[in-house]
């Protein structure tokens, strides 16, 4: 009776992870979580996404990589509302939109690389590509690129500063990456001068500091 049980619960298991686009070893989806299409979820080993998330993916992919979690709430909208001569907003479906949008102008994918940490209510709208190491900081509301190792807070999210200065992301991925997969210390201090260094008055006049 008892192995009879396990293979129910088996089967159950694994219809509900075929629904996925894919989910790795150890990655959490906690209680309340709204997923809108799994077939668009990807979700990597050893990531989270918290309890009361939206995952709102009808017509692009969410992508989080490995070891990359969300604390509660996290919203993510892949799509936006097409505007459509003759109707109103609510009258152009999905389906309207798979005709009219080949071109998918109106659904981007959002992906999140490994190693990110997402505060909580962060929302991440269509095109977000938040960067290998980045804290996401609670509230914020991201649209575009985020680099790698930054810190940002805010809507629109805005780089406030980084985890580590380029020396030290160098240091920290021999680590954890092969050589291949780490990112050069050239373009580390690129992302340092423009999205850090050149901006400290602008930082430190958004943060009150």
């Amino acid at each position: 009776m008892l192995a009879n049980l396990k293979w129910k619960l088996r089967k159950i298991w694994m219809k509900i992870y075929k629904n996925y686009g894919y989910k790795g070893r150890k990655s959490v989806i906690a209680e309340n979580v709204i997923i809108y299409k799994p077939q668009n979820l990807y979700l990597y080993e050893c990531t989270g996404i918290g309890m009361n998330s939206v995952i709102m993916n009808w017509r692009a992919k969410f992508v989080m990589k490995r070891y990359s979690g969300a604390a509660f709430g996290l919203k993510v909208v892949t799509g936006s509302h097409m505007r459509v001569p003759g109707k109103m907003f609510l009258q152009v479906t999905d389906e309207v939109k798979e005709k009219m949008d080949a071109t998918n102008r109106y659904d981007k994918d959002v992906i999140v690389e490994e190693d990110v940490w997402i505060g909580s209510n962060v929302t991440l709208l269509g095109g977000a590509h938040l960067g290998r190491g980045s804290n996401i900081g609670s509230g914020s509301v991201v649209r575009g690129n985020v680099p790698p190792y930054a810190i940002v807070i805010g809507n629109p999210a805005k780089v406030v500063g980084f985890t580590f200065t380029p020396e030290q992301i160098v240091e920290h991925e021999k680590q954890l990456y092969t050589e291949e997969e780490r990112i050069p210390l050239e373009t580390l201090e690129k992302n340092y001068q423009k999205y850090f260094l050149k901006r400290l008055k602008e930082i430190r006049d958004f943060t009150r500091i």
